[in-house]
């Protein structure tokens, strides 16, 4: 029964992958982040290159993470580019230590140094699950799972938080899961585990940044309609939509506009929060 639910918790990743293509990148720029660096980590494919897209079409500067493609990143680059957008692609194994110092030092010399070291918006969207009965779980899954899901988010956010800071407005938006709201499906005790915790991390930081102009908050996915999600007339597509209470899968572009909202100037008043973009799977 696990195996056949493997797909179920691909499409409910925070970072859920998917094709770099996003047809809602126009041309037609929004001003909303003009002159903001923007950092999104697992943008090379599904969540992340829509949120990657959508905050370059509101005018901001975007660094395009991926941790092991770097050609599905330069497509999601050339998107932007090609729309008339600003962005760029860095790599870095998030999972590790070094990973996560690597692209905290090359936040410095992003788009030649034009920012001298500034960061305005960091979106932690990349993430991990593995599936299966927890009494069956590897002595390592732990780490698997906290290494990505919570560990980076919170060393991205605290140097990220220090930088924001020092010039009296920024924006951390953590991509984390319906599953960091409840638990309506068994198989994933650890990413549930980790999501609740980066639902927490977000929380706490918002009570220490806000008298400095930097909010916290965080996006909460359900089933988004990505290249590895269950493809439709398939069981799994079946039960997940009926689920649903929009009778459908989420689109990526639907978490980009959320995670947009949060980025804006507009949302100043807007802190600590995490928004469930799930269509009332889990109401």
């Amino acid at each position: 029964m696990q195996e056949t639910l493997a797909p179920m918790w691909q499409s409910l990743r925070g970072f859920s992958p998917g094709t770099a293509s996003n047809p809602n990148v126009e041309e037609n720029m929004t001003q909303a982040l003009k002159g903001k660096l923007a950092l999104v980590t697992g943008a090379s494919r599904g969540i992340g290159a829509a949120i990657a897209a959508r905050l370059a079409q509101d005018g901001a500067s975007v660094i395009v993470h991926y941790a092991s493609n770097p050609a599905r990143a330069d497509a999601v680059v050339k998107e932007i580019r090609d729309a008339g957008g600003e962005a760029e692609a860095v790599g870095a194994n998030l999972s590790q230590t070094g990973g996560v110092k690597s692209l905290i030092e090359a936040l410095n010399g992003a788009f030649r140094g034009r920012f001298d070291g500034r960061l305005d918006i960091l979106v932690n969207n990349a993430g991990t699950v593995e599936y299966g009965p927890f009494l069956d779980s590897s002595e390592t899954s732990y780490d698997t799972h906290f290494n990505l899901n919570v560990r980076a988010p919170i060393e991205l956010a605290k140097d990220a938080a220090a930088r924001m800071v020092a010039t009296g407005w920024g924006r951390i938006i953590n991509v984390g899961s319906a599953f960091g709201e409840a638990a309506p499906l068994p198989g994933v005790t650890l990413y549930i585990a980790s999501k609740f915790a980066l639902r927490g991390f977000t929380r706490g930081l918002s009570r220490e940044l806000g008298r400095y102009g930097v909010t916290v908050n965080a996006v909460q996915p359900g089933p988004i309609d990505t290249e590895l999600a269950p493809q439709p007339g398939t069981e799994d597509h079946a039960t997940m939509t009926k689920l649903a209470s929009v009778g459908r899968f989420g689109k990526p572009a639907e978490i980009a506009a959320a995670v947009a909202y949060l980025a804006s100037p507009e949302a100043g008043y807007t802190t600590g929060e995490s928004l469930t973009v799930d269509g009332g799977w889990i109401a």
